[in-house]
């Protein structure tokens, strides 16, 4: 009986072990896709930081030019509204790979 018990805990462990290791290895796959994700929404929203920058630019300058409007000015007016559909071009995209967020329901924890 007592051989018993003790296999009983020897098998217990193991499976436990092993539960464990599949857990763990889960856990890491989802931190290395996690991290790459996260990387790559870093790089986006780095380049759309460097488009506003652009596009404020551009701005200023408009603002900064005297009188009525000049073909200059109208050529800076069309660089203006090209640039900014490019970024919410770029803003859509960036919302599209980005999960979204699952709804934590009524008495339970975002954690689980």
């Amino acid at each position: 009986m007592l051989d018993a018990i003790i296999m009983f805990q020897y098998e217990t462990n193991t499976n436990v072990r092993k539960a464990r290791k599949i857990i763990m290895s889960a856990i890491s796959d989802f931190a290395t896709a996690q991290n790459a994700f996260n990387d790559q929404i870093d790089t986006a929203v780095t380049g759309l930081t460097g488009d506003i920058a652009a596009l404020n630019a551009k701005i200023t300058e408009l603002q900064n030019s005297q009188g009525t409007i000049t073909p200059a000015d109208q050529v800076l007016l069309d660089a203006i509204q090209t640039r900014a559909s490019t970024i919410a071009t770029k803003l859509t995209a960036l919302d599209a790979i980005t999960p979204p967020v699952v709804p934590v329901e009524p008495g339970t924890s975002a954690r689980g």
